[in-house]
């Protein structure tokens, strides 16, 4: 199965280098290895540069994103290195308090609010960059591009809007790259629905979730050929 997963990786970078629609190409989503590999295999780490040397060998300038365990929590970054591979781009998800983010998407009826204490722990901006310190350090550490490749609140946490405001503000202060989870795939992330989680309509008007977001984008710049 490993030998076959470079093989796709390879097959995939022969199909779209040189594509100007394809910005990078992410190996494994959301890896989660709870068990030691077994012997003669690599693990998730491993297995990915083992791939991404393998893309690299075939397409020579598109990004490659890898993600650390764990669901790719940024207190993966404590326990790798980078890969001796050229154009790397090193990717984590936000969804820290997950109690927070993800409240009512499993069930269950306990319901948070940000800023303030969630599960016995105080929440605020600089908690979250406490959260997100295990990312920067790597990105300091080793002089390399970060990118946030999921983050979101669940659109009726009590005060989504302001989580929003102060992860962005984090990735764009530490100059990350960062993309939102996720447009019209599910309305419980939906930044066109209101705040009301029965609510299946999307909003007469924007919520203040979609501003925080459509504010950094109106920042954007159609990047020089």
């Amino acid at each position: 199965y490993a030998d076959f997963y470079v093989e796709v990786w390879r097959h995939i970078a022969a199909r779209c280098k040189d594509r100007p629609a394809v910005w990078g190409y992410d190996l494994l989503n959301e890896p989660v290895q709870n068990r030691p590999s077994p012997e003669g295999c690599d693990n998730y780490w491993a297995l990915q540069e083992r791939a991404a040397r393998a893309v690299r060998a075939i397409d020579p300038r598109t990004a490659i994103i890898v993600e650390v365990d764990q669901w790719d929590d940024p207190g993966g970054y404590d326990f790798v290195k980078p890969m001796a591979v050229p154009g790397v781009v090193y990717q984590a998800h936000m969804y820290r308090p997950h109690a927070f983010t993800h409240q009512g998407v499993h069930g269950g009826k306990e319901r948070w609010a940000y800023p303030g204490t969630i599960k016995g722990v105080v929440y605020d901006k600089a908690a979250l960059r406490r959260e997100l310190q295990p990312v920067r350090d790597f990105q300091l550490a080793y002089n390399v591009p970060i990118y946030i490749g999921e983050f979101s609140a669940i659109r009726w946490g009590q005060g989504a809007d302001q989580y929003l405001k102060d992860v962005t503000e984090i990735f764009e202060e530490y100059g990350w790259d960062w993309s939102y989870h996720a447009f019209r795939e599910w309305s419980g992330w939906s930044l066109e629905h209101g705040d009301v989680e029965s609510d299946t309509q999307p909003a007469a008007a924007p919520p203040a979730r979609q501003a925080v977001i459509r504010a950094w984008f109106s920042k954007n710049q159609k990047a020089s050929k």
